[in-house]
């Protein structure tokens, strides 16, 4: 398979380095034109240099550096608008997505995406309340059916063109999936072990990520509510 892999991270100087080589081993065993998209989201540690040497060590490197961090949603943005390949995949850098995972995904056609999903998370009580609402705010009134949003997705490349992810936030994926319900494009799930950090703090909990998140509830519901499939 030709394959996008985009790495984005925010501060992952002790992870970025092993998860990037596990992503370069990965591609050894795909098509020879598949790349690796690296977004660095403004970090404030060494995680950019150590991004930049390996982008010369390796050629199928790509290196996005955002200048300020903008939040995941921007970086999954950057990411998929760069990406050139058949198939499309986004994985944190920090290390808690085993790479090897994406060989049980087999080639597919426009009809259906992979939607990975965490049987278990060491999430806190917090974190879960707040998986809890958003899949509850995606069942009830966007109509999307998935066991586990923000976690990892293959997607085409021509879906993503197809549907023009508009957020900002990382409401992005609910936005992309509910269109892509909408076109009638239904996801193929499996079960995904979630691993410990090796160094670091998670940030997906964190009142920047959701406060950027809900200030886009409002213009996920509108964009996703006035998108119109394209005819076949």
């Amino acid at each position: 398979m030709n394959f996008s892999i985009i790495i984005f991270c925010y501060n992952e100087a002790g992870n970025i380095f092993h998860v990037v080589e596990s992503a370069i081993n990965f591609l050894k065993h795909q098509s020879a034109s598949s790349e690796l998209i690296i977004v660095d989201d403004g970090s404030t540690d060494e995680t950019a240099v150590i991004c930049k040497e390996l982008s010369l060590q390796h050629t199928n490197i790509k290196l996005i550096l955002h200048k300020n961090n903008m939040g995941i949603g921007m970086a999954l943005k950057s990411g998929y608008l760069s990406a050139s390949q058949e198939y499309v995949c986004a994985i944190p850098g920090d290390g808690q997505f085993d790479i090897s995972e994406l060989m049980r995904v087999n080639s597919f056609y426009n009809n259906v995406y992979y939607s990975f999903y965490r049987p278990f998370t060491n999430y806190s009580w917090y974190r879960k309340f707040l998986t809890w609402v958003n899949r509850i705010f995606n069942q009830y009134v966007l109509a999307v059916y998935l066991r586990d949003v923000n976690w990892i997705k293959v997607y085409r490349k021509d879906q993503l063109v197809m549907v023009k992810p508009q957020l900002k936030s990382s409401l992005i994926e609910s936005e992309i999936c509910a269109k892509l319900y909408k076109c009638g494009i239904m996801p193929i799930e499996i079960p995904s072990n979630y691993l410990q950090r090796s160094f670091g703090d998670a940030k997906g909990g964190n009142w920047s990520t959701l406060s950027k998140a809900v200030a886009e509830t409002t213009k996920l519901w509108w964009v996703v509510s006035n998108f119109t499939p394209q005819k076949k």
